[in-house]
């Protein structure tokens, strides 16, 4: 190994300045300032602004409300030439009690080109903010700071190390080098953000969501040396010769800074030596198999539980830092590229003296020749893509993945990020979490391992341990850390599981609906159970809660006929007719009448019943029907005393002539049957056979009906239907049905009953084919009865239909 000691200097020559700088890029430096810090929290769910420079989209659907980083920083370096090996113990190097010698730096020497970085990040007072559940805005600021070297020859970085004077004994002395293009640049910016980002899609199996960064760019300072393809031979200790010489440089000179009363707010003023403007934009999709099981009903709504992370996989791509600065100040800033017409050869370094950066352009013009001058050049932001995929192992548990691609050309001015691929296994709460970086650094070249711990408000982390703590050989370490102020995203609490939310819960000590904000209704009838007077039978608010289950106004309590809609002046029972008499007690209830009458009409007031009266306007006797009594013949003997009311006969013989009509031997005044012959010993009409009696017995003894109605048992069909055959094969024969009830219930009720269980006889019969004329029917209703009404014997056999052949 070579070694040189230091000297002291006190002026800087070109030889000296060219050696210190690139000595210090390539001695220690970091990945770049966008390579792959804070990678423990690139997938983090709780990272909140610190997630927003990997993809801007992770702002929306975060499980942050708000999000407040207070403050944050890292800072790494990284280089690919010198390795440094401490002695055990390495505590001691820590502590200060044992002195870092050169000798403790090893070469690493491939024969590749080599890189070095410094960078450093102040992430200063951020803020972010849910819009509701599917948006998010967050302002951030940081200011970003870089020294870099990239692409530089390995023979290079040995003299910058050793110095020309070394160069005989490393073999580089009077031999023409041409491997040494080059990349040095050295920055500091002020970044200031506004980021905005929505979901594309509800909670869904495949979700989406999308996010843009709008940045505008301090320049605080900068300066970058590019060579593209200088030539140069040393050949003693203090002097290089240069060849095709394709080389530029610019810088804010150090004169900004030194000027009086210079303060840190006139670089953001008219004095800012440069500004420009940047863009991050993303993209997330999520694939959520089990997505309805964070779905619930809250306070009349379904919502989604946005404290929880609902992907079992996360793929995100984003391209961030597009944009550059432009540096652009006529008092501050210099550009230039050296002349290539012709060899310079460059001797006796040690006597030049540079003191200030102002004397540089001067200098290098009288010993090089410049090509072209300006006071301006750009800088270019790392411009990086980056995947990102993440997934949930089990419940807490996740691995994920981070892909970063620098894509900013080798010689372009500006920052530079590093291409890698981490995988980060971690386990994750809302107040805590555990994450390991395992990582491809360098592109791709070295594997690190990195550890970050958040717990409450702080993180601590390191993407590179081994270099942090000096595990192994060291060729760069890094270290970040912040402190933030976070609140989370809740679902809705529900102590009393009535799907109310407490916040708006007005009984929370019992289930309720959300329509009386929590307070119960046990039968769902819209009337809170403290106001409701029958709170376990559902009902109407009008009448606090109780039932009318008619719907007729009056509530079931002080329904007398709660099934059957009614008026509230009868306690809600029906008036069909509307003549005041319930429906119940009228016996006529289609037909209007008065009370006293219940509610049947008598319009010629004869004591019978309009449907019963068959000469309802005219006043007339029961026994007749309602009708008055007629001399239709006018033989002087009314027809109800009139044997032959239609023929004029004398009074003697009431009211019939003397005649044979059927001429059956037995004088019409005598005779039973006087149109049909019969024996005198009948009085004159016919003798019924045995066979015939027997089928009119029968039909009576079979005949039953329905308790309290007019409706036939089918058990009496087989006997009326003999009958039936009777009278269509008997023609003379005419049918009397009359019709009986007991003395149970009322007289006007029973006589109805008796007319139409009659009638019901004589319609079944005529159904069968008898002619209507050969049918007869009279009705008495509790009248007449067969045998005592105080045996439950004796009112069954009052209660019946007789049946009698008669003759004419």
């Amino acid at each position: 190994m070579y070694t040189r000691p230091f000297a002291r200097r006190t002026a800087m020559t070109p030889a000296l300045c060219f050696r210190k700088y690139l000595w210090l890029w390539l001695l220690v430096g970091a990945r770049g300032a966008a390579a792959q810090g804070w990678l423990g929290l690139a997938n983090s769910n709780y990272a909140g602004t610190n997630n927003l420079y990997v993809n801007p989209s992770a702002l929306a659907d975060s499980r942050h409300k708000f999000y407040l980083n207070m403050v944050g920083a890292d800072f790494n370096f990284y280089n690919t030439y010198l390795q440094l090996d401490l002695p055990a113990p390495a505590r001691g190097f820590i502590d200060g009690s044992r002195e870092l010698k050169r000798e403790y730096l090893t070469e690493q020497l491939s024969g590749g080109t080599k890189f070095a970085s410094i960078t450093g990040e102040l992430r200063l007072p951020s803020l972010m903010v849910s819009l509701g559940p599917r948006q998010g805005l967050a302002f951030t600021n940081r200011v970003r700071a870089f020294v870099q070297a990239s692409n530089v020859s390995e023979n290079l970085a040995r003299l910058a190390r050793y110095g020309l004077g070394q160069a005989g004994q490393l073999g580089l002395a009077n031999r023409l080098l041409n491997d040494n293009s080059f990349n040095l640049g050295v920055g500091a910016y002020h970044e200031f953000a506004l980021s905005y980002a929505r979901t594309l899609t509800a909670n869904q199996e495949h979700f989406w969501k999308v996010g843009g960064t709008v940045k505008y760019l301090v320049g605080l300072g900068g300066g970058y040396l590019l060579n593209g393809g200088t030539q140069y031979q040393v050949y003693n200790a203090d002097s290089i010769q240069l060849q095709s010489r394709d080389l530029s440089y610019g810088f804010v000179t150090n004169t900004l800074y030194k000027q009086p009363g210079f303060r840190a707010g006139m670089l953001y003023g008219s004095q800012r030596p440069g500004q420009g403007l940047g863009l991050d934009l993303g993209a997330t999709y999520e694939w959520r198999p089990d997505h309805d099981q964070y779905q619930y009903h809250m306070d009349g709504q379904d919502w989604t539980d946005n404290s929880r992370n609902k992907y079992r996989l996360r793929v995100g791509l984003a391209l961030t830092d597009l944009g550059a600065i432009s540096y652009n100040n006529s008092r501050y800033v210099q550009q230039a590229q050296l002349a290539n017409t012709r060899t310079v050869q460059l001797g006796h370094l040690d006597t030049i003296r540079i003191r200030n950066t102002d004397q540089l352009r001067n200098t290098a013009q009288r010993l090089v020749g410049l090509r072209s001058q300006d006071t301006k050049f750009t800088s270019y932001l790392p411009t990086t893509l980056r995947l990102t995929a993440d997934y949930r192992l089990v419940n807490r548990l996740f691995a994920g993945l981070l892909w970063t691609q620098n894509v900013l050309p080798a010689s372009t001015v500006g920052q530079r990020s590093i291409s890698s691929l981490a995988l980060t296994p971690r386990i994750e709460f809302s107040h805590a979490e555990i994450a390991v970086p395992l990582i491809l650094a360098n592109n791709y070249r070295k594997f690190q391992l990195g550890a970050m711990v958040r717990l409450g408000p702080l993180v601590v982390g390191s993407d590179n341990l081994g270099g942090l703590l000096n595990l192994t050989g060291t060729t760069g370490a890094d270290l970040y850390f912040g402190l933030n102020l976070a609140l989370q995203k809740h679902k809705h609490k529900d102590k009393d599981g009535d799907q109310v939310s407490n916040k708006l819960e007005k009984c929370p000590k019992v289930k309720g609906t959300w329509e009386f904000r929590g307070c119960p209704d046990r039968d769902n009838d819209h009337v809170a159970d403290a106001v409701d007077e029958c709170p376990d039978v559902a009902g109407l608010a009008q009448f606090k809660g109780c039932p009318d289950r008619d719907g007729d106004g009056v509530q079931d309590s002080e329904d007398a006929c709660p099934d059957v809609p009614g008026l509230p002046a009868l306690k809600g029972c029906p008036d069909r007719d509307g003549d005041g008499v319930t429906d119940a007690d009228d016996q006529c209830p289609d037909v209007a009448g008065p009370a006293e009458h219940h509610g049947c009409p008598d319009t010629d007031r004869d004591g019978l019943y309009d449907q019963d009266d068959e000469c309802p306007t005219v006043a007339g006797p029961t026994e007749n029907k309602g009708c008055p009594y007629r001399d239709t013949d006018g033989d002087t003997v009314l027809d109800k005393d009139d044997a032959c009311p239609a023929v004029a006969g004398p009074v003697a013989n009431k009211g019939c002539p003397i005649s044979d009509e059927d001429g059956d031997g037995v004088l019409d005044k005598d005779d039973a049957c006087p149109k049909t012959p019969g024996p005198a010993s009948n009085n004159g009409c016919p003798v019924l056979l045995k066979e015939e009696v027997k089928i009119l017995n029968t039909a009576f003894a079979n005949l039953e009906f329905e308790t309290g109605k007019a409706v036939i048992k089918a058990t009496s069909f087989p006997s009326l239907n003999e009958l039936a055959q009777l009278l269509h094969d008997k023609p003379t024969f005419h049918l009397r049905l009359s019709g009986y009830t007991d003395n149970v219930g009322k007289p006007a009720q029973n006589l109805i009953l008796s007319k139409q269980r009659t009638l019901a006889v004589s319609h079944y019969i005529a159904q069968q084919g008898v002619p209507a004329t050969q049918i007869k029917s009279e009705w008495f209703g509790q009248a007449k009865p067969k045998a005592s009404n105080k045996t439950p014997a004796g009112r069954a056999r009052n209660r019946r239909v007789e049946m009698k052949v008669v003759f004419e």
